[in-house]
């Protein structure tokens, strides 16, 4: 059997990363003997787009320049709509019709896949799934995230419809699951459940120690700018406010801090921004992790850490080290809540630095419910097993 898993694979987010990674273990953990072959979602390999597919990601970037000017002037919801379902179709279709052949089954994995108002994971659900229907391929949405619902909204609409199609028959979700039950799904076939982030197996997947004797506090860097991207209402003022307060307040406390992202360069160059602006020794930012161990490498080195981006809070979660989370949409407010640790997580309005300073610097007061944690993997273990499963029952019946 072979399983092509779907996911992030090259984008500059290590969480992404280390979702794919955590699901292709747990499938291997079911099954030894399953082949997998890896499928970019959004593939960013200048060499993919070699000879005449140059073009179509030159006209994919020059669709995407105009698309805000022009949709600015434009207020049709339909055309636009249209217009970028056609931009990603250009872009990518042809690669999902290379890549999704001789493959038994599809597993997307994890991430914010069930959104459709940011990154345009919407219409690349529908490409695929499109494909998948035409070439009778099943396939699973594992421990996704359910980024809202609007009825209202055309893209929502139709991403409801593409997943409803029966060539989707489990999707599980590591938060909304009655928006899922109760909103996206029509099919009764479908399978539903709320399972664990996989990224919650980190320690089953890698081999990696963490420093037990480290004093050092981990201060994760988040683009100012998310929390009006995600609907918030602090700007990159407030945001980047609450950064220098904090950096301020444990500089006073003579606190062991340093800066650190989960890979991106939008979060890097906030982190160069805050050195330069406040004096700190370039050493107090650590260097944007290459790949996901140089990522757990530099978070095993931390007693305790800021999580602002979602996955540095999950891979803390499942390392056993102690974190205080911050809310900038509701994906966060959902692991918050889910893992029992809302009250050390704070939003947009909580933004107390004097309080997050004294939990990071008394992180033996920080708790993790590891009963919990075992149950939510085991939930995510137990639905990929029964689609497996289930997929090895119809070709024996073939």
């Amino acid at each position: 059997m072979k399983i092509g898993v779907v996911g992030l694979y090259s984008n500059e987010n290590i969480g992404d990363y280390l979702l794919v990674e955590s699901a292709k273990f747990l499938l291997k953990k079911h099954s030894s003997d399953i082949a997998l072959k890896d499928i970019d979602v959004d593939p960013r390999d200048v060499d993919i787009y070699s000879g005449r597919r140059k073009i179509n990601l030159r006209l994919f970037d020059v669709l995407d320049r105009y698309k805000k000017p022009l949709f600015t002037v434009v207020r049709i919801p339909l055309l636009r709509y249209w217009y970028e379902y056609f931009s990603w179709w250009l872009k990518v279709n042809w690669y999902y019709k290379s890549v999704i052949t001789d493959v038994d089954a599809l597993i997307i994995a994890g991430g914010g896949f069930l959104k459709f108002r940011t990154q345009g994971l919407n219409y690349l659900d529908q490409l695929i799934i499109n494909i998948a229907k035409k070439r009778n391929i099943p396939v699973m949405f594992s421990a996704v995230g359910i980024e809202g619902y609007d009825e209202k909204d055309i893209r929502c609409r139709k991403l409801k419809k593409a997943i409803n199609s029966d060539v989707v028959k489990t999707i599980t979700t590591r938060d909304d699951i009655d928006t899922l039950r109760d909103k996206y799904i029509d099919n009764p076939n479908i399978k539903t459940a709320q399972v664990g982030d996989p990224v919650f197996w980190l320690k089953d997947c890698f081999s990696i120690r963490r420093n037990t004797d480290t004093q050092k506090i981990g201060i994760n860097l988040i683009n100012p700018n998310n929390y009006k991207a995600y609907g918030g209402e602090a700007d990159y003022f407030i945001v980047d406010n609450f950064y220098k307060n904090l950096i301020q307040e444990l500089t006073m406390r003579d606190a062991d801090f340093y800066l650190f992202s989960n890979g991106m360069e939008v979060d890097q160059k906030f982190g160069r921004r805050l050195i330069a602006a406040m004096n700190l020794p370039k050493t107090k930012l650590l260097h944007r992790p290459a790949d996901s161990q140089e990522f757990l490498e530099q978070m095993s080195g931390f007693k305790v850490i800021l999580a602002a981006r979602m996955h540095a809070g999950i891979v803390a979660y499942a390392m056993d080290i102690p974190k205080v989370g911050l809310i900038w949409s509701e994906k966060i407010d959902f692991l918050a809540n889910i893992i029992g640790e809302r009250e050390t997580y704070f939003n947009e309005y909580e933004l107390d630095h004097v309080k997050i300073a004294d939990l990071l610097c008394n992180s033996d007061k920080l708790t993790i419910d590891n009963k919990k944690k075992e149950a939510l993997k085991k939930k995510t273990m137990k639905y990929i097993g029964e689609f497996l499963d289930d997929l090895h029952k119809e070709q024996d019946d073939k």
